[in-house]
């Protein structure tokens, strides 16, 4: 697992698929955003815990995905298809430091279906 020491915040911004950073704290279990994409600021805002924001499809079960990804060390990957034709994957990874899971770096690509 990477270390959270090791990850160069300033090189996010450069990364395709919408990346973003999340501290993750326990307990109480809270994440709170420290990095997200240009792309994603107009949904949520840096130095903002998870669970302060209002409800958005792009975010939709990220407190739940978040603590399973702290719980299992390991990545997960979401994947919805809403109703209206709305999809979306988004995967979270770990990463270590003082003892436990002290970030998660998350990315997310969405894409909207036309149904013909």
């Amino acid at each position: 697992m990477p270390f959270s020491d090791d990850l160069g915040v300033t090189a996010l911004s450069h990364l395709p698929g919408n990346p973003f950073l999340l501290s993750a704290f326990v307990p109480p279990e809270r994440y709170r955003f420290e990095f997200l994409s240009e792309s994603l600021r107009t949904t949520a805002a840096p130095e903002r815990f998870v669970d302060e924001m209002p409800p958005n499809i792009n975010f939709s079960y990220l407190r739940a995905q978040s603590s399973a990804t702290v719980e299992a060390a390991e990545p997960t990957l979401f994947h919805l298809t809403d109703f209206s034709g709305y999809r979306f994957a988004r995967a979270l990874l770990p990463l270590w430091g003082n003892g436990q899971v002290n970030m998660l770096l998350g990315a997310f690509d969405s894409v909207k279906i036309s149904c013909a």
